[in-house]
């Protein structure tokens, strides 16, 4: 690996870091609500609190943004990756797998906000519409299904971020050993922000879908 590359790799993460890292729901809240949703329900700066925090309305606005920094984040490494993709196309997924992971780091641990964020689903997502529109709506598809009937959004959530890696090899056309490994690495992460979810879930103390206040 070229030192070039590395620099390449390494500026692949760091800028979608920083998309993830804008903090949607905080500005949100403090420009147009005038308050801070980390304050409410279960803490977190994503769009399922702030639709609990702010209303229905706020949570979808915060859950599109969201998308739209990991559309971006994945769109900014195809392009800084671009005269590497036309020698080695593995190498630009790997590229598009970090910032995948980097764009949710950015999310969850945002230092702009005391490194505290969202679960990084929503960003997750804009990465899958950017790596495979098809996977995007595959994935939305069985989140809204599962949300809905359960009224479990961590449920839900945490259930497309397992699926991710085996959608990623068994029906995206890439394939790509790279981008796989960083989906599994993904799902592991969205785990990980939700162990709180699941120890409520395992307590009976979750809270349900609920807008505009608990249930």
């Amino acid at each position: 690996m070229t030192v070039e590359l590395i620099l390449r790799f390494g500026a692949v993460a760091l800028v979608a870091f920083l998309f993830g890292s804008i903090p949607v729901s905080f500005l949100m809240g403090k420009f147009i609500y005038g308050i801070d949703p980390r304050e409410h329900g279960s803490g977190s700066a994503g769009a399922t609190n702030s639709a609990r925090a702010m209303g229905g309305r706020a949570g979808l606005a915060v859950g599109v943004l969201d998308i739209a920094k990991g559309w971006c984040a994945v769109g900014a490494a195809r392009w800084l990756l671009v005269p590497q993709a036309t020698f080695d196309r593995d190498l630009m997924w790997w590229a598009v797998g970090i910032a995948t992971l980097a764009v949710m780091l950015g999310h969850a641990y945002s230092p702009w906000i005391g490194f505290r964020g969202g679960k990084g689903v929503g960003v997750a997502g804009g990465a899958c519409l950017a790596i495979w529109p098809p996977l995007f709506f595959l994935e939305l598809g069985i989140w809204f299904v599962i949300g809905l009937t359960t009224r479990y959004i961590s449920i839900a959530s945490i259930t497309i971020a397992c699926l991710l890696p085996i959608w990623a090899f068994v029906f995206t056309p890439i394939r790509s050993t790279g981008l796989i490994v960083c989906c599994v690495g993904a799902a592991l992460l969205v785990v990980w922000l939700h162990r709180t979810n699941i120890q409520r879930l395992m307590q009976g103390q979750e809270n349900k879908l609920s807008f505009g206040g608990r249930s």
